[in-house]
């Protein structure tokens, strides 16, 4: 990240010695702080976001077994049904 945070007062000199003006060569300046402290994202930022979306993997893979075990509990609930309903069938006609 150092080497995008530019040296403001070299900024400024070498637009002025290039024919711009004190307010000018500021106000420039100033504009591309502006953009590089919205564009730039730090590794602390992102190791927040990573942090975050694998605390939101972890849950998903939480959830999914959950489901999983219930769509088992319930696929043998209805095996179970078909089953005894079967069995009624076979023995009371």
């Amino acid at each position: 990240m150092s080497s995008l945070i530019m040296d403001i007062h070299t900024a400024v000199k070498t637009l002025k010695a290039s024919g711009f003006n004190d307010e000018q060569s500021e106000k420039i300046v100033e504009v591309i702080i502006e953009l590089q402290n919205i564009s730039i994202v730090t590794k602390a930022d992102l190791a927040v976001a990573t942090e975050s979306i694998k605390t939101d993997i972890g849950t998903i893979k939480t959830d999914l077994g959950w489901i999983k075990k219930l769509a088992l509990a319930v696929g043998i609930a209805v095996v179970i049904a078909v089953v005894i309903a079967a069995l009624k069938y076979i023995f009371t006609g």
